[in-house]
């Protein structure tokens, strides 16, 4: 499923900030080789219990990342902060709901779990608590399409 959900969120980026590069490595992203402005993404799911006969509830974490660009502003290097205005403003557009482009999952974010820190000047951190259902599989059953009658009538 996380690769669905990711998908979903790098969509969400995608439409959000159209211009900016997206990492979802973690690995990359721990070792700091990338080139800021970039957003890194990451999913946890948190849990998945049945919700229906036919479909599982899965609840999962995001977190996003805007790395900001250094910028020399009078001999001295500041960093450009990204707004989180263009996430902000899909989110209510979309009423805290997103149908990924990619494949179609159709998410519902908490808007009560939706949290921005910028205390930190070279990024702004975003995490949000988001669920979708997924149809349980269902095992393929032979149908039988021909039928053998027996004609006693004594």
């Amino acid at each position: 499923m996380e690769n669905r959900e990711l998908s979903c969120i790098i969509d969400l980026i995608n439409e959000a900030y159209p211009d900016l590069a997206i990492l979802d490595s973690l690995d990359v992203w721990l070792s700091a080789k990338f080139q800021p402005p970039i957003a890194f993404i990451q999913t946890q799911e948190v849990t998945e219990r049945g919700n229906t006969l036919t479909s599982y509830k899965i609840i999962s974490d995001a977190g996003i990342v805007l790395h900001h660009r250094k910028k020399k502003i009078g001999g001295q290097e500041v960093y450009e902060p990204i707004s989180t205005e263009p996430l902000r403003q899909l989110f209510r557009r979309e009423r805290y709901s997103y149908r990924g482009k990619t494949d179609g999952l159709f998410i519902n974010i908490d808007n009560t779990t939706f949290r921005v820190r910028s205390d930190k000047k070279d990024r702004t951190e975003i995490t949000f608590r988001f669920e979708y259902t997924i149809p349980i599989p269902r095992p393929q059953v032979e149908k039988i399409n021909t039928f053998e009658i027996e004609e006693d009538w004594s």
